[in-house]
């Protein structure tokens, strides 16, 4: 009996049983299903977080007051200060992209028919460069504004909608801070969300001693940022940073009260996260497989018990031990395999579905589709060599007896 005549005979036999034989492949389904749907889910949220970094920065280093705790917060604040700044903007002007210090505080902006509340972040001529922004309208703020203490601010694209609605360039235009009137000289392109889902739209930034003198009346700094070249530079400039500030606020090493860390450590934790989820992804498809497997061996063994009188009659008509092997054999293999198949349909469709609710790109990691396809076929030949191996050794004899 040659391959073509085997695979006919056990489809029509699937066919005949084909209830039981869906349900006996639904261990394979579910298993297939999750690890194409969840793997590509990791791989969708794992791209839209690497937009949001490229949108922050990944060279970005962001060195704020307080030593960090076990828990991840920030404790034994001693606020950075303006002197701080100067200092790490002298020793670091080969190293970085320039430096910016941020003070910022949260107030009502208005105009005289709306207003919202917003970030008001006091900064430096260096934060357009540090965070590579790139202005729709206008101007950012210079040198001179920050010496003259002007009243300027540039703003985002959240605040001009909410400020500005009907008007897509308010270069000139007047906003209140408080008591502090503000002209706007430009607005910033969108940004969109940071990785931990804050609008970096929704921020206006005016002068940093503007800020300081005549809206908060402190000197003291919520952050520093800067940013160097490449990737490869970030470890070195945050020690030689960790380093200037030791020197600077005559602190040991270990005992820092100032955390310097970057953008990419973001991204490496995300790394960490998704391998973790698709280890435990595996897991639990692998025991859904097994499971498959068993119910896949289970119902092989019933079929050769409800043959085996067909089995005896083929046998005693000419078929050898290997015939039946082959026979039984292919049906478990083609069972786990439409398993596979109806596994792969559903777990891609359920990817697609969750891209589109999530609203991230669709993730589909072929090499895991064709792997999954192939686990799929190696379960049948595992669980269903033994039920085919006892058909195969039969007593024909026995087997027409069999009632």
């Amino acid at each position: 009996m040659n391959l073509l005549t085997a695979f006919n005979m056990s489809i029509n036999a699937l066919i005949l049983h084909k209830g039981r034989s869906t349900l006996t492949s639904l261990g394979i389904i579910i298993g297939t299903g999750a690890v194409i749907s969840m793997v590509s889910a990791a791989g969708g949220a794992r791209q839209k977080l690497d937009e949001r970094l490229d949108n922050v920065g990944k060279t970005l280093i962001i060195i704020r007051a307080g030593s960090r705790t076990q828990n991840g917060t920030l404790a034994d604040i001693k606020p950075l200060t303006n002197d701080e700044a100067s200092t790490l903007r002298k020793q670091l002007r080969n190293q970085t992209l320039g430096l910016a210090e941020v003070q910022a505080t949260i107030r009502p902006v208005s105009t005289r028919t709306r207003n919202c509340v917003t970030m008001v972040v006091g900064t430096s001529p260096d934060m357009q460069k540090v965070r590579t922004w790139v202005l729709q309208y206008g101007r950012f703020l210079t040198e001179e504004d920050l010496k003259k203490q002007a009243g300027f601010c540039v703003i985002g694209q959240t605040v001009r909608d909410k400020l500005f609605p009907d008007m897509p360039n308010p270069v000139g235009q007047i906003v209140r801070v408080d008591s502090l009137q503000l002209r706007v000289i430009g607005v910033l392109e969108g940004k969109g969300r940071s990785p931990i889902g804050g609008d970096q739209d929704d921020q206006i930034f005016i002068p940093l001693n503007t800020l300081q003198r005549k809206l908060v009346g402190i000197e003291s700094l919520s952050m520093l940022l800067t940013s160097v070249e490449s990737v490869d530079r970030l470890e070195r400039t945050k020690e030689e940073i960790s380093r200037i500030l030791r020197e600077k606020r005559r602190v040991k090493k270990g005992l820092e009260d100032f955390d310097v860390s970057s953008v990419q450590e973001m991204a490496e934790i995300a790394v960490v996260m998704t391998r973790t989820m698709q280890f435990l992804i595996g897991i639990i498809a692998s025991i859904s497989l097994f499971v498959g497997g068993i119910g896949i061996m289970n119902i092989m063994l019933v079929s050769v018990t409800e043959r085996t009188r067909e089995i005896g009659i083929r046998m005693a008509i000419g078929a050898t031990p290997s015939d039946i092997l082959t026979q039984f054999l292919i049906e478990a293999v083609v069972l786990s395999l439409l398993g596979g198949v109806i596994g792969i349909t559903l777990g891609i469709g359920a990817a697609t579905a969750l891209a589109w609710v999530a609203k991230w790109p669709i993730f589909i990691d072929y090499s895991m589709v064709l792997l999954s396809f192939a686990v799929s076929g190696g379960v049948g030949v595992f669980f269903g060599y033994y039920p085919a191996l006892k058909a195969s050794r039969l007593d024909p004899i026995e087997a027409l007896r069999y009632e």
